[in-house]
């Protein structure tokens, strides 16, 4: 087997010579009103070290996590829209953005950062469903639920998603709330759902995060659970890496191969610490080595993982894939 030596300099420099990096997935290629669900098995999305989770279920042709879009339509109702923002674009009128669906996390390659502010916004297919009512969803604001049924909100409906920041050992440490529709107000004039882009500030999270975890909350639910499509968008992840101490000038110099990897992953150069994560941010191997090292990678699943090299003169961090 022909083996394949190339430096992760210029990789590196790219993920930490900004400090302040803005997120939004325009890294992932796609045609003009497509997506990408995760099909290829990779198992997540990378950009910029950022994690978007992913797990895609061949046998259903499923998925659930993140997928990545840029779907404009906003008219569509139903299932078979699952992918577009219903506020049109992506956020700032960017093309993509990533599409939540029903549990996924954002890690940092194993990495602490300051996370600044997050876009979010309703799908299409979430945000028609509460608008109009579906054959599983009630009509938000309606005193029945989709069967007709009387369901005692009083009208009083709301659909939201908690984001949750977690510490280096996955406790969370702090959390918000952000609704994407609230029919709660006495004057019904007020009642709304989301279909812009909203910014959340997230700088009031002081400690360093690791991870982002989500969950949502839907006022019509029944014995299977939520009846609200358990959808929404986010763009433009605002964090900020000062508080890593990595600088550019001082990235250790180390070859990585094969990439992909099958049953073993080289490490050739500068010793230091070895640590790989999965797109959950979970350490799936840790090592010391000394110039040379080959790890064992055979009892790893297929997918994406994050490399991360550390030394006295700097840390490394790359995407590998088997």
């Amino acid at each position: 087997m022909k083996k394949i030596y190339f430096s992760v300099f210029t990789i590196c420099v790219t993920l930490f010579s900004n400090a302040q990096q803005t997120i939004g997935f325009e890294g992932v290629i796609l045609n003009p009103e497509s997506y990408n669900y995760g099909s290829s098995g990779t198992g997540g999305f990378i950009e910029n070290g950022v994690v978007l989770s992913n797990a895609y279920n061949a046998s259903w042709d499923s998925w659930n996590g993140f997928s990545v879009s840029n779907i404009t339509d906003v008219t569509t109702p139903g299932y078979l829209n699952q992918y577009s923002a219903f506020a049109g674009s992506g956020g700032f009128g960017t093309a993509n953005y990533a599409v939540y669906y029903p549990s996924g996390t954002i890690s940092f390659a194993g990495q602490g950062v300051d996370v600044d502010s997050i876009q979010i916004t309703n799908t299409t297919y979430a945000a028609i469903s509460m608008r109009d009512g579906d054959a599983f969803a009630k009509q938000f604001g309606s005193l029945t639920d989709a069967n007709g049924v009387v369901d005692n909100t009083n009208g009083e409906d709301y659909f939201k998603v908690w984001i949750f920041a977690h510490a280096e050992d996955g406790s969370k440490i702090d959390s918000v709330e952000f609704y994407l529709a609230d029919y709660r107000f006495a004057d019904n004039t007020l009642d709304y759902i989301v279909d812009t882009w909203e910014t959340i500030d997230l700088t009031f999270i002081e400690q360093t995060v690791y991870s982002l975890s989500f969950d949502i909350e839907s006022s019509d639910f029944g014995d299977w659970g939520m009846n609200t499509p358990s959808y929404f968008a986010i763009d433009n992840l605002h964090i900020n890496k000062n508080n890593l101490g990595v600088t550019e000038n001082n990235l250790p110099s180390i070859s990585v191969y094969p990439n992909p990897m099958t049953n073993e992953l080289v490490i050739k150069g500068e010793s230091g610490l070895i640590e790989m994560f999965d797109l959950s941010g979970k350490i799936v191997l840790t090592s010391n080595y000394s110039g040379y090292s080959v790890l064992d990678v055979s009892e790893f699943s297929l997918g994406s993982y994050t490399l991360k090299i550390t030394n006295e003169n700097g840390t490394m961090i790359q995407k590998v894939i088997k």
